[in-house]
């Protein structure tokens, strides 16, 4: 499994990705029913530069998760998506894991998630990572603060950052990836 950031040049396939969802895993991930049409306009909205999408992708190469990270005036909103055949796999975890790291290097003091109360996975995986959690009227919000990150976490990132895009396009050649995983993961 490889997660990286994705490029403005991939916004065909988070389009893809969002349109495969199905009508119930639409109104999770957007907290409500959306048209093709309206995904579609979503996705020609999202700024690559500003805001962060991380892609999982499975050993075909395929994606199978995304995540986002829209910054704000006061705080950065998080959402999170997974092909419904990979759930259970903590995919989503490893995303939020990722993306709040991802926060805490570009300066973000706060993150939060809005998702629907009915929504157990995304109330687990909030929890889990520490967010407080209020609800109204079936949507509820996660939120929370982040420190700075250590240099420690740091590193492990820009390991992480440089395995995910090397594994994904073939480019470091001879180096154990596994070996690296095993020196980034004593970092952090």
């Amino acid at each position: 499994m490889i997660i990286r950031p994705l490029t403005v040049f991939e916004r065909e396939a988070v389009r893809n990705f969002y349109l495969a969802l199905s009508p119930e895993d639409r109104r999770k991930r957007f907290c409500c029913s959306l048209s093709d049409e309206t995904i579609s306009g979503y996705v020609d909205r999202l700024n690559f530069t500003r805001d962060t999408i991380l892609a999982v992708f499975d050993e075909q190469a395929e994606l199978v998760g995304l995540a986002e990270l829209v910054r704000g005036a006061e705080a950065g909103e998080m959402a999170f998506s997974v092909r419904p055949d990979k759930r259970g796999r903590k995919i989503g975890t490893k995303l939020m894991q990722r993306l709040l790291l991802r926060a805490r290097m570009c300066g973000i003091e706060k993150v939060f998630v809005l998702f629907l109360s009915d929504n157990t996975p995304m109330r687990r995986m909030a929890v889990s990572a520490g967010m407080a959690l209020s609800s109204v009227d079936g949507e509820a919000r996660a939120a929370r603060e982040l420190p700075a990150p250590s240099a420690e976490e740091l590193a492990h990132w820009f390991i992480e950052e440089a395995l995910s895009h090397g594994g994904y396009f073939g480019t470091l050649g001879p180096v154990d990836i596994h070996r690296m995983r095993r020196v980034a993961s004593k970092c952090g």
